[in-house]
């Protein structure tokens, strides 16, 4: 059968619409692919992860995020209700059980969705994994806050929430030069670089309103509770990881500290188009979902 496309919007009832597409076959294995940021979005290279043959594939931009309506908004917006969304798309679409594909933030997603909706799933893949526990969020805000400090010669918005406040507050200018300095830090994280020129180029209204959401999600705690300290996940989960991403490692030390854990160990970093874990996904979705 042929590979489709189909999209539109979907009201989640308190002012948000989320944009979504289907793809691949019909009456496949339906699977949800969860993307990064918070504040980030689908693209079109998403589905390099999937065979569109053997699978029914919903993609979506999680609230604020990418073509979801409204842009960047802060209101309704948490873990919680973006949790919510997911199962709200599998009743909409009329799937009984349906796959997680989860990258980076979108493996929190997974993680939580599973924990509230055990009943509904069939199996989760995470790649790249960000668990937002206490001490990874403290040891993330600290690496940030010194790279900042570098990057802005010390000045007085070298913090996640300096930024977060210049992004909320500050006049067009300020901001603008704010979510520069914020790429520029998370570039260098990530070992990649731009030069200063296409950075003031990509960096738009759209860019500083995702840098903005990113980081309400960050001086929030990414909204972890103390009922997260007890999850447990189901034994048709895999976790795929590079062990030179540092808190993602981190993620998978937290995460083997509750139960077993199948996870695959790539030289890899966090990015999960690296060709090892590019790969690693492609071959583990071929795994027999346990029905």
């Amino acid at each position: 059968m042929a590979a489709f496309l189909n999209k539109s919007y979907y009201p989640t009832g308190d002012g948000h619409h989320l944009y979504w597409e289907r793809h691949g076959t019909p009456g496949s294995e339906p699977i949800f692919f969860l993307h990064g940021g918070p504040g980030g979005r689908c693209t079109s290279h998403h589905l390099e992860f999937f065979d569109l043959r053997c699978f029914d594939i919903i993609v979506f931009d999680q609230r604020g995020c990418g073509r979801s309506r409204p842009l960047g908004e802060l209101r309704h917006n948490n873990t919680g209700l973006s949790v919510e969304d997911i199962d709200a798309l599998r009743r909409h679409f009329g799937f009984d059980k349906i796959s997680l594909l989860g990258v980076s933030w979108g493996s929190w997603l997974a993680i939580q969705y599973q924990q509230r909706y055990p009943e509904a799933v069939l199996k989760t893949t995470l790649v790249s994994v960000f668990v937002p526990f206490s001490a990874n969020v403290s040891a993330y805000d600290k690496t940030l806050s010194e790279r900042l400090s570098e990057i802005t010669n010390g000045s007085s918005g070298a913090s996640a929430r300096g930024i977060y406040q210049i992004l909320s507050h500050g006049c067009e200018v300020q901001q603008r030069q704010a979510a520069i300095h914020w790429l520029q830090t998370i570039l260098q994280l990530n070992g990649q670089s731009m030069r200063l020129c296409a950075l003031e180029d990509f960096v738009n209204e759209e860019a500083v309103r995702a840098i903005r959401l990113e980081l309400h999600y960050h001086v929030n705690h990414y909204y972890f509770t103390r009922v997260d300290e007890s999850l447990s996940l189901d034994a048709n989960t895999l976790v795929i990881q590079g062990i030179r991403d540092t808190f993602g490692m981190s993620s998978v030390r937290w995460l083997r500290q509750h139960q077993n854990i199948r996870c695959r160990l790539l030289h890899a970093g966090h990015n999960a188009f690296d060709l090892p874990i590019l790969k690693a996904v492609q071959q583990s979705l071929k795994r027999e979902s346990d029905r």
